[in-house]
């Protein structure tokens, strides 16, 4: 972890808390929506002091849930769950990160991170004199790209191994340029009808109700449902739910899970017709993650 003169935080005591689930009677978790602050001003919060040399610093935070206010940094933020799923509010939307995906936030943008589940995730904040990306991003994670981001947390922590650090991190910004960028993650819109439907089937993916039955619930009709869809996440309603399953089915297996168990629990009635639904929109058998995450692949 890094040391204390290189972490400074300011007006984060309530983001502070969250970050550990202990908040106190005079501090409030911040729903998503609002924007939390101390004394009229927005929480602003600094982790590379202008004591060090250091152009990032890698703080690695887990729990068991997290409701953390919408806040900024005046460094670039790259995010990265390695255990359980985050849920990112960022311009404007809800996304929900699996372990396969990363985002980059710019120094000064508003957002704000909710988990709901044990998790492990990796913040590397970075000076923006060392890398500046102008517009927030959702990465692809490759192999070399993670363990970059796992590694990053012992980085400028011994004088002796300055220069090989500082190449590790031009290293990790290079593969962070050269990530996929994601047109969408799984993302949840505000819109008043779309929403309920949404937060429902992400939380329960294997909810087989069809779009009729979502439209009476809503009240609307299932052409405007469907065109509210594709207006707000390009997507149909059909694809949308496809999409949340095949992000949830990876997540569970970097859990570890069985493919019966994880077929079941995303909506599919045997392990078959998820293997046949996985790879059609993965490029490769749900087996070939398992074989590449234990190292078993050459």
């Amino acid at each position: 972890m890094p040391t204390p003169d290189r972490v400074m935080i300011y007006f984060a005591f309530a983001l502070n808390e969250a970050l550990k689930g202990t908040l106190g009677p005079s501090v409030s978790p911040v729903q998503i929506g609002q924007t939390s602050s101390k004394n009229g001003q927005l929480q602003q919060m600094m982790f590379l002091s202008s004591a060090s040399e250091a152009p990032l610093v890698s703080i690695v935070r887990e729990g068991k849930q997290v409701d953390g206010p919408i806040h900024q940094h005046l460094e670039g933020q790259l995010i990265f769950p390695q255990l359980g799923v985050l849920i990112l509010e960022l311009d404007n939307k809800v996304i929900r990160l699996a372990p396969d995906r990363a985002a980059w936030i710019p120094s000064n943008v508003l957002h704000a991170v909710i988990l709901n589940q044990t998790y492990r995730y990796h913040s590397v904040y970075v000076d923006p004199a060392f890398f500046h990306g102008a517009f927030p991003r959702i990465l692809q994670v490759r192999p070399l790209f993670r363990e970059l981001i796992l590694d990053a947390e012992s980085w400028f922590q011994d004088p002796g191994r300055r220069a090989a650090d500082q190449g590790r991190a031009e290293i990790l910004m290079d593969e962070m340029q050269q990530a996929a960028h994601l047109n969408r993650a799984v993302e949840i819109p505000r819109e008043r009808r779309l929403n309920p439907i949404c937060r429902a089937i992400e939380a329960n993916p294997a909810d087989k109700r069809p779009l009729r039955t979502w439209s009476r619930i809503v009240g609307a009709s299932e052409k405007t449902i469907q065109r509210l869809f594709h207006i707000h996440t390009g997507l149909s309603f059909q694809q949308w739910r496809h999409y949340v399953r095949m992000a949830r089915s990876l997540e569970l297996q970097h859990r570890g899970g069985r493919l019966l168990d994880i077929a079941i629990e995303v909506g599919y009635a045997n392990e078959s017709a998820f293997a046949q639904a996985y790879k059609k929109f993965y490029g490769h058998s749900p087996s070939w993650d398992k074989r590449l995450e234990h190292g078993l692949l050459k």
